[in-house]
């Protein structure tokens, strides 16, 4: 670790030093992940509860992956704890208009910190970090309204110091790609269904079976956009592959398959 993260992860382990007990939101993402294995650094592993707000929104690999990767890169005495969030019986959320990641991520945290009350602890964690601050993100709205920390962007970590700091102190995800809840995919006012949230997921999986880790499938009417990493463009566009990525999704009833050439960053 160089000489300006180690400054930044002493800064992010001074912040955190000043609370007795946390909780950290979360999702098996590098940011949740780096900023659970900070806490357990700065305040003790059997001072923090490390929650999971396992939901229909997210892919079957990420929940049934998460305790693997708790108990993989944090140490024993962590507290895991798994909270079930019923995301489609909120009639805000399914609607799917422009304060659904607000409504949702409201309904999460609030379930969060009521899980850690009962446990005695008053602060809940979040991994957002300063980059995330730039970008549309009505569920930060919901994060500042509840109290819940953001101890990364107090530190100063933008996605590459969170990156580059995460495989410093040997953390496996370190460059996973990001990821985000498949209503993400939804065409904006369409009502988010589970039947759709799982035809995304089998969709998304086909792709990264063939090596598109980190995809996005977005349907769109009978036409369906395709986001693969800027790395991946290259293998995508080849005419072979074309062709059978174009045959799958045209036997799963999509007449048109387009491909967003500005790609995925991170």
């Amino acid at each position: 670790m160089d000489a300006v993260l180690r400054e930044k992860y002493i800064r992010l382990l001074a912040y955190l030093g000043q609370f007795d007990r946390v909780g950290v939101a979360c999702s098996g993402g590098v940011d949740s992940t780096l900023l659970a294995y900070a806490c357990c650094e700065a305040l003790g592993p059997e001072n923090v509860v490390v929650c999971f707000a396992e939901s229909c929104l997210l892919a079957a690999d990420v929940t049934a992956g998460i305790a693997d990767l708790i108990a993989r890169e944090l140490p024993a005495a962590v507290t895991f704890s798994r909270i079930h969030i019923d995301s489609l019986g909120d009639e805000d959320f399914v609607r799917n208009d422009e304060n659904r990641c607000y409504v949702c991520k409201r309904r999460i945290y609030s379930a969060l910190i009521s899980h850690l009350t009962t446990a005695g602890i008053k602060t809940l964690c979040d991994g957002t970090n300063i980059d995330d601050l730039g970008e549309h993100r009505p569920g930060l709205k919901a994060v500042r309204g509840l109290g819940v920390l953001t101890p990364l962007v107090e530190a100063e970590f933008d996605k590459r110091a969170v990156r580059m700091t995460a495989a410093a102190v040997g953390l496996a995800n370190a460059e996973l790609p990001s990821n985000s809840c498949l209503a993400t995919r939804i065409e904006p006012y369409r009502a988010i269904s589970h039947h759709e949230l799982r035809e995304i997921e089998a969709h998304e999986r086909f792709l990264t079976d063939r090596g598109y880790a980190g995809c996005r499938v977005r349907p769109r009417g009978n036409s369906v956009v395709l986001i693969v990493r800027t790395g991946d463009l290259e293998m995508l566009v080849k005419p072979q592959e074309r062709k059978v990525i174009s045959s799958y999704f045209q036997r799963n009833g999509y007449t048109t398959v387009l491909i967003d050439f500005s790609g995925r960053q991170g």
